[in-house]
């Protein structure tokens, strides 16, 4: 993992894991997240610049996107890790390239409700997702899925304070 991330450039380029409700305020209001439907909807069409053009917020910079997490607990643990390697993996880079032109022109933020339900395992530098519902217990790894291999560049967004333990989030300049 990288250096803890101390500016707001995630609101502007990459891609990021958010879950701090004041750090969302900073970016867009609770109405003008995307639902995740919505995301993959415009995905599958092409991102044409008239439909997600008016989505974009932060003056044009970012895609707040809600959802994820609602998906993986509909699925068993091993076919969540196949749908977001397979589709929310192919739908972030595509976004990457014909929105954010490469990550360098707009972010597109993931919103995480409940992120108690991630937990860092230093050994093999991955977050994973505590699976809910029936599936309680077992886990996904999360950022290697995301984040197809990249995961080791990822920055904690670091909030008020510069522990490790107060961050609203993760950041990653650009997926492959």
């Amino acid at each position: 993992m990288g250096p803890p991330l101390l500016d707001d450039i995630w609101m502007r380029r990459g891609i990021s894991l958010l879950w701090d409700a004041a750090s969302l305020a900073a970016v867009c209001t609770p109405r003008q997240v995307v639902s995740l439907r919505q995301f993959l909807v415009l995905n599958t069409a092409g991102w044409p610049e008239a439909e997600y053009e008016p989505l974009l917020v932060n003056d044009g910079k970012a895609l707040v996107v809600g959802g994820l997490e609602t998906a993986i607990d509909a699925l068993p643990p091993d076919e969540a890790e196949i749908w977001l390697c397979e589709v929310m993996y192919k739908a972030m880079t595509e976004y990457q390239r014909e929105v954010a032109k490469g990550s360098t022109e707009a972010s597109l933020i993931l919103w995480i409700v409940d992120h108690k339900r991630l937990d860092y395992h230093a050994s093999d530098d991955i977050h994973y997702w505590h699976c809910g519902t029936e599936y309680r217990g077992q886990q996904i790894p999360l950022s290697r899925c995301l984040f197809n291999g990249a995961q080791s560049g990822r920055q904690n967004i670091q909030g008020g304070s510069k522990k490790p333990e107060s961050a609203v989030g993760l950041y990653l300049q650009r997926i492959s």
